[in-house]
């Protein structure tokens, strides 16, 4: 008996199990790392993932495209030769089921306390993926 109460006293005692992922606190930082980049005003992207407000109309679309690792886009092969990378936007399996769970517990916003930091960027026209290893030249316009 007393081997089942301690059981039943683990279990119910882990809650962090069944904490709510929201936007502000477990979806923001990931798209700010990996997504960003190319979702926000003005970049290439078709759509602005910065704010919640942003990112909830394409909860479903999201889900759907980082299940199938469409995006972000990085057409590496995670198991074959090289599989780490400087600046590498791909998203982790936990953070894939992060992002699941926030869509299918209905995308919640959370608090506003727990949003990170907005990020600044830098003009549009200018390289944003970390500073390149080279940079070629040519003597004459091509």
């Amino acid at each position: 008996m007393k081997r089942a109460a301690l059981i039943l006293v683990v279990f119910v005692a882990s809650p962090a199990s069944a904490q709510t992922v929201t936007f502000a606190r477990d979806v923001a930082p990931i798209l700010q790392r990996s997504c960003q980049n190319c979702h926000h005003a003005g970049a290439i992207a078709p759509m602005s993932l910065v704010t919640y407000e942003d990112a909830r109309p394409w909860a479903r679309s999201i889900k759907q495209k980082v299940t199938a690792r469409e995006m972000p886009p990085w057409y590496i092969d995670r198991h074959i030769g090289i599989t780490k990378f400087k600046d590498d936007p791909s998203l982790t399996d936990a953070e894939i089921a992060t992002i699941v769970k926030w869509v299918d517990s209905g995308a919640p916003a959370g608090s506003p306390a727990d949003m990170p930091k907005p990020r600044q960027f830098a003009d549009v026209d200018k390289w944003h993926i970390g500073k390149p290893d080279m940079i070629v030249s040519l003597p004459k316009p091509y």
